[in-house]
């Protein structure tokens, strides 16, 4: 009943830059409210300014996902410091090779296709990998720091042994490396395996090689050429199950039946990669009570309205760019104990269809 001459009209600047302020859960929400809003919503424009708020308040989780049907996802969310499985297991063939500005990868070894979805706008993207390609071995997900374009990497047997090809999100199709890359060195170890997923950190992936853990094998993403690191020669990788993970923007080699050790009372150490690509000891303080996720599963995860059709973005999430406060980051939790997510469901599930 208000009169019509008291309504005021909110110009379309003012009304996005409320918008880009409200979390993810909030504006998917409001996309029901009129289709203009819902453009906005699904325009790459606000996903890219909302992502780059990000940047100084949001708080990394972790994620789990599994089958639910044959045709859709559980996927479960964790407080950075949430509790997890505790080791790496080969059971299923569901893997989660890495998550990159709120989107998600996700395979499976029995299948021919590689998806990549938002859990918290629902989209899911459907990528058929190459006919040749029907033995994967593993899949990397990342994003080229230089040009923002998102790419994904596949390991396979092929005619002629290991083989990779690319697929570029600026082209949409299945490539081969840049010709300028050069070859795969050669490699003392056995070759990436589908029980080991790579970590992503700095516009490179990084594969732990099975055999003696002697070498790591590095993709920068930008140039697609290979290299090789040497995992830290004072480590003991007799006992227990040696992990490389990405634990702030940094890659860590750790071994997880030490960690473990560590909680009762037992000392052990986690090695960083410096920028000079030497390891640096330290203990493992620096993981604190957040253990990293390095179940074939899971994957930090940041919340964002980066669409899986969107081919670059001129942001990449970074930990160390982030100027987080302990009570802006709490206030956006809910639930209680150590299931607690930011502002997100306990459990989603998502369809593959």
């Amino acid at each position: 009943n208000a009169n019509p001459s008291c309504i005021i009209t909110i110009p379309d600047d003012l009304v996005e830059e409320i918008l880009h302020r409200l979390p993810v859960k909030s504006l998917v929400r409001l996309k029901s409210v009129s289709k203009e809003w819902k453009l906005l919503m699904e325009s790459r424009h606000l996903a890219e300014k909302h992502l780059r708020r990000l940047l100084g308040v949001e708080e990394e989780m972790k994620i789990t996902v599994q089958k639910s049907t044959s045709k859709s996802l559980c996927i479960k969310f964790f407080s950075k410091s949430g509790r997890m499985s505790s080791g790496a297991s080969s059971e299923g063939v569901l893997r989660v090779p890495g998550s990159c500005n709120g989107l998600v990868c996700v395979h499976e070894l029995d299948s021919l296709n590689i998806y990549l979805c938002n859990p918290m706008t629902g989209v899911t993207r459907t990528l058929v990998t190459p006919p040749q390609a029907n033995n994967k071995l593993s899949v990397g997900f990342g994003i080229d720091v230089v040009t923002g374009t998102y790419k994904v990497v596949l390991f396979y047997y092929g005619l002629c042994g290991l083989e990779t090809v690319v697929f570029d999100f600026g082209t949409s199709k299945w490539r081969p490396r840049y010709k300028t890359a050069g070859p795969m060195p050669p490699l003392s170890c056995i070759i990436p395996s589908p029980d080991r997923n790579p970590v992503f950190v700095n516009g490179s992936l990084f594969w732990l090689l099975e055999g003696n853990f002697w070498e790591i094998l590095v993709m920068d993403l930008h140039t697609e050429k290979f290299r090789t690191l040497f995992t830290p020669n004072d480590m003991d990788v007799s006992v227990g199950k040696s992990y490389v993970c990405s634990f702030e923007d940094r890659v860590c080699f750790f071994n997880f039946r030490q960690i473990f050790n560590f909680r009762q009372g037992v000392r052990s150490y986690v090695w960083v990669l410096a920028k000079d690509e030497k390891w640096e000891i330290t203990t493992d303080k620096l993981l604190g009570i957040r253990s990293p996720p390095v179940s074939l599963n899971s994957a930090w995860f940041s919340q964002t309205l980066v669409s899986p059709y969107q081919s670059s973005s001129t942001t990449c999430i970074c930990y160390r760019q982030r100027q987080s406060s302990s009570s802006s980051a709490s206030a956006q939790f809910s639930g209680n104990g150590d299931t607690r997510v930011l502002d997100a469901p306990i459990e989603l599930h998502l369809s593959l269809t």
